[in-house]
């Protein structure tokens, strides 16, 4: 379990290096939603918790950033 919240947290802080907002957005969202979703998983599922809030965050967080680079490029 201490091995699995470091490498997310690694992750969590790598995610900005050289990256669109989309991407950095879909990393931190990616992180995020593993971290909750291995806190909020029963018993022994906290694996598939982790890769299913690894996948709702990543989309919800591609989303999110996706729209802000919309608002930003408007006038390019």
């Amino acid at each position: 379990m201490k091995v699995i919240l470091f490498s997310l947290t690694a992750v969590l802080c790598l995610t900005g290096v050289s990256c669109t907002p989309t991407q950095k957005s879909a990393g931190t969202g990616a992180a995020a939603g593993a971290i909750l979703g291995t806190i909020i998983a029963d018993g022994d599922d906290h694996k598939k918790g982790a890769l299913i809030g690894a996948a709702a965050g990543g989309a919800a967080g591609a989303a999110i950033g996706r729209n802000r680079e919309k608002k930003r490029d408007y006038y390019y």
